[in-house]
C-alpha cells in the first residue's frame, strides 16, 4: 500500500489487471519493522522451520485488492498477516469473516459505534468504551484499553477448568453413590432416606455451589485449558478415581466383618429376605455409607486443586467451608451415640473407636491416593505421550493449523524473495 511503500522505501508498478506478483523488500529496516528473520548469505526457504517469522501489515485498500484479485493469496496473508489498518466498518467486518472462515477463535475490540457490526459478529466482542460499542458487544471493560484482553483470557481459562471439574465431580458422584448401593445389594441392604439425603444436600449440594468459585490463575497460561470430558487424561483419571473407591469401600466392608464385635443380625436377614425387605441397620451398611461419604470429601478437594488455569483450592473459602462442613456432619455420624441420631441409622458401637479411627485412616489414604492419581498425568511427561496415543488424532480440528503446515512445508518460499522492491504487478491503485 501507499502508506508502507512510504515509509519502507518500497516502489509500486505495473499494468492494472487481476495477476500481482507480490515481493517484500529484504531491507534491514524492514526486517526490524516487521521482525522477519533474516538470514545470512541468502537461504532460498528463509521462512522454512519454526523458528523463522514474518508479520505482515496492510491496510483496507491493499487487503481489498487481494480479496478481489488474488483470492489465492488470501489464506496466506490471513496466516502471516499482523497489523490490519484504516479500514472501515463493513471492511472490519469482512476481515472478521476471513479469520473465522479459516477456524480462528476472533475477539474484536473497539470504542466506537463504527466497531459495532464487528463486535457482534466476533466469537468475543469487547468494548473499550461505554457508547453504542457497549450495546453491541458481551464484554465491557472499565480499563479503555487492550489490557483487558489477558484478563478475560485468565477469566475464561478458570471458568472452563472449573465447569469441568463441576462435571468430573458430579459423575464421580453417581458413580460412587451407585457402587456404594450395588456393594450393599449382595448384603440385602441398601441406604437410608436421611442417608441419601445427607450425601445429596449435605455433602453433594455444598461442593457442586463451591468448585465453582475458584478464581483464575494471576499468570496467564500458553496451554489451553482440556475441554472435553471424553480427552484420556481425565477417563484415566475417572477410571483410577473409581477403581480406588471400590477397593476402599470394599476393604472397609471386609474389615467390618472380621471384628469380634461384629453382628450379623441372621435372624433380621433371613425375615427381611423372606418379607423381600432390605434393612438399612446392618453394620455393612452404616461403614459403607460414611466410608462414601468420605470420598465424595476427597474427589471434590482433588477435582478442586490448581494448576496453571486456577488458583489454589485453598484460596476458595466456599470451597474450604464446603469441606468442613461436609467433614464436620461424616464425623457427627461417625462418633455421635446411635440414640441421639436414630434417623441415620448407624450401628456402629459407640465404644469401639478403634475402629472408627480406621475409617478415618482409609479416607486420609484415599485421599492421597487420589493426589498421585491426579498429579499423574499433569506430571509424568511419558505417561502423558501414553495417553495422548489413546487420542487416535488423525488431523487438525481447525483449517487455519494445516495452511500453516502447507505454508512452513510446501515448495519455495512466501514471500518470495526476488528483489529489494515491494512490486504490484497489475494494481495501479496501489
Amino acid at each position: 500500500s501507499s502508506g508502507i511503500n512510504a515509509e519502507y522505501g518500497a516502489t509500486t508498478h505495473g499494468e492494472e489487471g487481476p495477476d500481482m506478483d507480490v515481493t517484500f523488500t529484504r531491507q534491514h529496516h524492514l526486517a526490524k519493522s516487521l521482525e522477519v528473520e533474516l538470514p545470512i548469505g541468502g537461504n532460498e526457504n528463509w521462512y522454512r522451520g519454526p523458528s523463522r517469522k514474518i508479520h505482515i501489515a496492510m491496510d483496507s485498500t491493499t487487503f481489498n485488492a487481494i480479496r478481489n484479485h488474488r483470492m489465492d493469496l488470501m489464506d496466506k496473508i490471513m496466516i502471516t498477516g499482523t497489523i490490519f489498518a484504516r479500514f472501515r466498518p463493513e471492511e472490519k467486518l469482512q476481515l472478521v469473516e476471513e479469520f473465522q472462515q479459516r477456524d480462528y477463535s476472533v475477539c474484536m475490540c473497539g470504542d466506537g459505534a463504527n466497531d459495532c457490526e464487528a463486535l457482534q459478529h466476533a466469537n468475543v466482542g469487547i468494548a473499550l468504551s461505554k457508547c453504542e460499542a457497549s450495546l453491541a458487544a458481551p464484554f465491557t471493560s472499565s480499563n479503555f484499553d487492550i489490557s483487558c484482553v489477558p484478563v478475560l483470557l485468565k477469566e475464561g481459562q478458570g471458568a472452563l477448568e472449573n465447569s469441568m471439574a463441576v462435571f468430573r465431580f458430579t459423575a464421580m458422584y453417581s458413580i460412587i453413590q451407585y457402587l456404594s448401593v450395588i456393594l450393599l445389594v449382595r448384603y440385602d441392604s441398601t441406604l437410608g432416606d436421611y442417608q441419601y439425603l445427607l450425601e445429596d444436600l449435605g455433602i453433594v449440594l455444598l461442593f457442586d455451589f463451591a468448585i465453582g468459585y475458584t478464581r483464575p490463575s494471576v499468570n496467564l497460561s500458553a496451554k489451553r485449558p482440556r475441554g472435553s470430558l471424553m480427552h484420556p487424561f481425565l477417563i484415566y483419571s475417572l477410571i483410577l478415581q473409581t477403581g480406588l473407591s471400590v477397593g476402599f469401600m470394599l476393604l472397609i466392608i471386609h474389615l467390618v466383618r472380621q471384628q469380634p464385635w461384629y453382628d450379623p443380625m441372621e435372624e433380621a436377614r433371613q425375615e427381611n429376605f423372606e418379607n423381600d425387605v432390605q434393612f438399612t441397620g446392618y453394620m455393612e451398611t452404616t461403614v459403607d455409607f460414611l466410608q462414601s461419604s468420605f470420598q465424595y470429601v476427597v474427589v471434590a478437594l482433588v477435582f478442586s486443586i490448581g494448576g496453571s488455569h486456577r488458583r489454589a483450592v485453598w484460596t476458595n473459602w466456599r470451597m474450604v467451608a464446603a469441606t468442613i462442613c461436609a467433614t464436620g456432619l461424616i464425623l457427627m455420624c461417625l462418633f455421635a451415640p446411635p440414640e441421639s441420631i436414630k434417623y441415620m441409622e448407624i450401628s456402629l458401637p459407640i465404644e469401639e473407636t478403634q475402629f472408627k479411627l480406621y475409617i478415618i485412616l482409609f479416607a486420609l489414604a484415599n485421599l492421597i491416593l487420589a493426589l498421585a492419581v491426579e498429579y499423574s498425568y499433569r506430571k509424568i511427561r511419558p505417561l502423558q505421550r501414553l495417553l495422548r496415543l489413546c487420542r487416535c488424532k488423525k488431523g487438525y480440528k481447525n483449517k487455519f493449523k494445516y495452511l500453516i503446515d502447507d505454508l512452513e512445508n510446501g515448495e519455495g518460499c512466501w514471500p518470495a524473495e526476488q528483489s529489494s522492491d515491494v512490486r504490484f504487478n497489475g494494481a495501479s491503485q496501489l
